[in-house]
């Protein structure tokens, strides 16, 4: 410590400080913390990291001017004659930048200081000030002088004002001159006062306009423990009647701030060290800069609130309530929290092109492997912004919204979605060669229910699974096939229809040309095949779903499908099988199986495949099977939707599966599948969305075409082993493996599956 000494700042007339301490070194180990306290108290420091320091916005401090050199101005002061007395010889001009007095020095660095060494820095340590001297020496001036320097200011470029001085009554000078800085779209900022009294002593005040009220706030003083300081004043009952005859409540354009004990700026100097000193103050004139500087952080992230005039409405709805619950007579809006006034007030909304709104909440999408992760669509969106009720932009995180669809039919490794736990399977061959199968399974409980006929019999499959049942039951009697359920298997089911049960892909989904139909993870299905004639099958499925992955946002799309096979054997050949197919799905809020709900609608969808699969019985228990498909997407659009609409979609899918009986012993059969799940090949969404906010805080708005081509390729092998136990019991062993899962580049996934079956 270098130095100090001891001086006071007179209280009279419109002068607004308290007694100061002692003056130190800004150098000082004294002080070691890098942030100002009262700049971690309001959060601040918080909206300072992100690099907000209020960088371009112009401050009009109409005080008694402000000591330029000053170490931790950094040439951000403007000198003469900018800073300039004005009107009363009382008020020595030559001194306008060196401060005569020390107040208006000290309010200057409480905005822009920045002294991290010394613990000193701004609430807008970017921005820089216009030091209009309008007090002299001994802190005191009049109304006229006040007036002038409020219209100096604005005029000269001023965004936001701040006096700290007072008090603010009924004066007709001060009223015009507010009047005319807010129609420039100056902010301005006033000590509350240090009286320990309601402002103006409860009395309204009037002759402002609306939009000066607008642009006006008072500012209280607390302790670092968010409690009234003694002398501060507080708004009371009294009001602001503006020219227009509305009411405007004290309390409602009031808040408070840390105003006891603050370190900042001193005027004095010395040959050897020039303007390094720092002191010490206490008063609403050291909350009222704090607030001042939240302004200028508000305009420098969003300038169009200079335009708008609400950045003042904007502290006042955020700021921490402190007393009574909501706004009262004493500390009125509560304590200033410039980072909730960096968080968004209100929900957050979505502007279409159009005109129209839509909240962000309850948007989402499902993706299925088909569209992998929308990594294209992610991409866009990452420009994409929604709006508060401020109209301020704020970025929109899309990784939460976007989420992959847990299980997604086609893009797990096990087979028919069933999950790796125990399960017990039955199957039955009768005398007339029916046969009855039935599935059930619940995590670790199975239950098993078997009906028998000599001539006919059935199957059930259920996953007991109290929200969405998963079920399937099957008829078979010679040649026919009749099967349904409800679940993700309609691929399967629709696989035994066209071969019969009697291929490579039995018990698999490894299967292609059923794909599309596996798109609807939630579906009601059915599936029937039958001979038409020598080596000729006809195979036929339906299906209707309601997707529940998005149940929880109240939102249900669904799904219709329809598929026709014809299997014939070429040139009457048994031991060789083709069949041909052709499949159809419609889609409402999804785009194959990705269901999608709020800003993010995908609209309404019709994919149609065709196929072609053949069976190959090799001899000594060996047999192969290939299948391919090749879908095609209609191009759509949706309506206040951020996906504006899709293009034309192209997706190919390919299943190979390979099976021996009796590998090692009489009745096991081994099996090797393939699959390449279903993937868009070619194909875009077109995305419209927000990006901002012009100077008038009209929203701009971009449109891009984002690729719905996944970024991996998913191959999935699976190896499949049943051999018997004992009598009338054997065991199947699948284990299975994933390369770019879900047609997500890089992702693994591995996995196996134990099943017993029971032979009657």
């Amino acid at each position: 410590m270098r130095l100090k000494r001891s001086f006071a700042i007179g209280v009279f007339a419109l002068a607004g400080a308290l007694a100061s301490a002692g003056a130190e070194a800004a150098s000082s180990s004294s002080v070691t913390y890098s942030r100002s306290p009262q700049d971690i108290l309001s959060g601040a420091s918080v909206v300072q990291a992100t690099g907000i320091t209020g960088a371009g916005v112009v401050f009009g401090v109409v005080d008694t001017g402000a000591a330029a050199p000053w170490v931790g101005f950094g040439g951000r002061v403007a000198p003469l004659p900018t800073s300039a007395c004005l009107i009363s010889p009382s008020c020595n001009q030559s001194l306008a930048v060196t401060d005569d007095n020390g107040h208006g020095t000290f309010v200057s660095s409480e905005i822009i200081g920045s002294v991290p060494s010394a613990g000193i820095m701004g609430v807008a340590p970017g921005g820089s000030v216009i030091a209009v001297k309008v007090l002299n020496a001994s802190g005191s001036g009049s109304y006229t002088d006040v007036a002038n320097g409020i219209t100096y200011a604005a005029n000269h470029g001023a965004q936001v004002l701040n006096l700290s001085l007072g008090p603010f009554t009924q004066n007709s000078s001060i009223i015009a001159a507010i009047n005319a800085a807010a129609a420039k779209g100056a902010y301005i900022v006033f000590a509350g006062g240090n009286s320990s009294a309601p402002l103006n002593n409860g009395q309204n005040i009037t002759g402002l306009t609306d939009l000066a009220i607008q642009h006006l706030v008072f500012v209280g003083s607390t302790n670092a423990s968010m409690k009234i300081s003694s002398f501060s004043n507080t708004p009371g009952t009294g009001s602001f009647i503006s020219t227009t005859g509305k009411s405007y409540a004290y309390d409602t354009m009031w808040l408070m701030a840390d105003g006891e004990n603050i370190w900042g700026a001193s005027n004095y100097s010395t040959p050897s060290t020039g303007y390094s000193y720092i002191t010490q103050m206490s008063g609403t004139s050291m909350a009222a800069p704090q607030v001042a500087g939240a302004v200028g952080l508000l305009l420098q992230k969003w300038p169009f609130l200079q335009t708008t005039g609400t950045a003042l409405q904007i502290l006042e709805a955020t700021g921490q309530d402190l007393g009574v619950k909501g706004v009262d007579t004493t500390y009125g809006d509560g304590y200033l929290r410039v980072d909730l006034a960096f968080q968004p007030v209100g929900a957050v909304t979505l502007l279409f092109a159009n005109g129209t709104k839509k909240t962000v909440s309850g948007t989402s999408i499902a993706t299925s492997g088909a569209v992998g992760s929308l990594a294209g669509v992610r991409s866009v969106l990452t420009n994409a912004v929604g709006f508060d009720s401020f109209h301020r932009d704020f970025p929109l995180d899309f990784n939460s919204a976007i989420m992959s669809k847990s299980g997604a039919t086609g893009n797990s490794i096990l087979p028919s979605q069933i999950s790796p736990t125990t399960m017990v399977s039955h199957f039955a061959v009768n005398e007339d060669g029916s046969t009855l199968s039935m599935v059930s399974l619940d995590q670790q409980t199975t239950q098993q229910q078997m009906v028998e006929n000599p001539r006919t019999s059935f199957g059930i499959d259920h996953l007991l699974n109290p929200a969405e049942p998963v079920w399937s039951i099957a008829y078979r009697r010679g040649t026919d096939f009749v099967g349904g359920g409800q679940g993700a298997d309609a691929p399967v089911s629709f696989s035994e229809a066209r071969w019969d049960g009697a291929s490579a892909f039995a018990g698999t989904d490894a299967e292609a040309s059923g794909a599309l139909l596996g798109l609807a993870s939630n579906a009601q299905y059915a599936a029937m095949g039958f001979s038409v004639g020598a080596g000729e099958r006809m195979s036929i499925a339906m299906l209707q779903g309601e997707d529940d992955t998005l149940h929880s946002l109240g939102i249900a799309p669904t799904s219709h499908g329809f598929a026709l096979g014809y299997t014939f054997e070429p040139e009457g050949t048994p031991d060789w099988q083709v069949s041909l197919t052709s499949a159809m799905l419609d889609e409402s809020g999804m785009l194959l199986g990705s269901p999608s709900a709020g800003a993010l609608d995908l609209g309404t969808n019709r994919s149609t495949s065709v196929g072609i699969g053949t069976a190959l019985d090799l001899g000594a228990g060996y047999k192969a099977g290939f299948d391919a498909a090749i879908v095609t997407t209609e191009g759509s659009v949706a309506s206040n939707s951020l996906i504006a609409g899709v293009s034309r979609l192209t997706s190919t899918a390919f299943g190979a599966a390979l099976s021996k009986d009796d590998v090692a012993e009489a009745d096991d059969a081994l099996s090797v599948t393939l699959k390449k799940p279903l993937r868009v090949t070619s194909g875009s969404a077109l995305v419209d969305y927000a990006t901002g906010n012009d100077m008038e805080g009209n929203a701009t708005f971009a449109s891009a075409r984002a690729s719905l081509v996944p970024t991996g390729s998913e191959t999935d092998l699976g190896v499949s082993y049943t051999a018997p136990l004992m009598a009338g019991i054997s065991g199947n062993l699948y284990l299975g493996g994933s390369n770019d899962t879900g047609n997500v580049a890089g992702a693994r996934d591995l996995g196996a599956m134990v099943r017993l079956q029971a032979v009657f």
